[in-house]
């Protein structure tokens, strides 16, 4: 894991910044968290999908939410009083968070987990269009073009199984509740204890959810216990850790460079979904989950410093 957590030619614009050695470890932590953040949610995928035979959707998210919040409620009293202005932030997040997960989890049940989490990385492009809106911050040129790959990628992947179909468009949509997600944390945490704000999030998140589920949804008869034990596993790991994790990279890291690690998630969904739930990997999957990395890749390497690092490379050789 180490050796993919590299010095990208982003740490010589910081030191030029003049960020300390302290700055680019915390930046260097901050990818490594993220990057497990992946790995952790692409678990979840097959976890989750093996659920939603037994429990409905809004009472998973209510139960995972309300088990990350009372993880995180010492932080109500320990990190300063709880302001209207955090309440409001943690209402935003939770709002957004908690729609993301519905869209994705009732996409899941339409849809494979590795298609599910492909499709889901498309936040990865939509981070730096939507910082283009709300910062006027404009995306250089190879993200256009990681958009075209990346739907190209996703129209390859859903291709099989007879075409489009509803999973794979919730899932599509819940990407975009990933990317406001993200752009608002990276906002907030400039303004917020971060650990306090998770918290709040994970509150709103669990009334969002509880109140759908006793509005809309039946409520389990029976919980066996494999159905325990992944609610156990989605509360803890996939929400309490990951979105703390996630919320605490996004903090160190840039947006965009941080959706580069997180959508690690879809290639670690896609082969736990492969080993776990013996779904099928064709041919056109593969070269359509080629095109989806090839899409992350160009969407956040600086090209420009590589390729003039290696000219003045050459030069030196010459």
């Amino acid at each position: 894991m180490g050796a993919l957590v590299v010095d990208y030619p982003l740490y010589e614009k910081e030191r030029q910044a003049g960020m300390t050695i302290n700055d680019t470890a915390k930046r260097k932590l901050a990818n490594m968290a993220l990057l497990i953040t992946g790995m952790i949610w692409g678990s979840g995928f097959v976890v989750m999908k093996n659920t939603l035979s037994s429990l409905s959707t809004n009472y998973i998210l209510a139960v995972r939410f309300t088990i990350a919040a009372l993880g995180l409620s010492y932080t109500l009293f320990t990190k300063g009083p709880v302001t209207l202005e955090k309440i409001r932030a943690g209402a935003d997040l939770g709002l957004y968070i908690y729609g993301a997960f519905a869209l994705q989890t009732y996409g899941l049940m339409f849809t494979t987990a590795g298609k599910n989490a492909l499709i889901t990385a498309f936040y990865v492009v939509l981070v730096p269009l939507l910082l283009w809106v709300i910062k006027k911050r404009r995306p250089e040129g190879k993200v256009w073009a990681a958009a075209a790959m990346m739907i190209a990628g996703i129209a390859l992947l859903t291709a099989g199984g007879g075409g489009v179909n509803i999973g794979d468009a919730l899932t599509l949509c819940c990407s975009l509740g990933y990317a406001i997600h993200i752009v608002l944390v990276d906002g907030y945490a400039r303004k917020y204890d971060l650990m306090q704000l998770t918290c709040l999030q994970f509150w709103f998140g669990a009334l969002y959810a509880w109140a759908a589920a006793l509005l809309f949804e039946q409520p389990p008869v029976k919980i066996g216990g494999d159905t325990a034990f992944a609610l156990a596993y989605c509360g803890i790991a996939c929400t309490l850790i990951g979105l703390t994790l996630q919320n605490v990279g996004v903090k160190y890291a840039s947006p965009e460079y941080a959706t580069l690690f997180l959508s690690t998630e879809s290639a670690f969904g896609c082969i736990f979904g492969v080993i776990f739930l013996h779904e099928a990997m064709t041919a056109r999957m593969i070269a359509g989950g080629a095109m989806v990395a090839a899409a992350l890749m160009l969407s956040q390497v600086e090209w420009k410093d590589v390729f003039s690092k290696g000219k003045d490379r050459d030069a030196r050789n010459a």
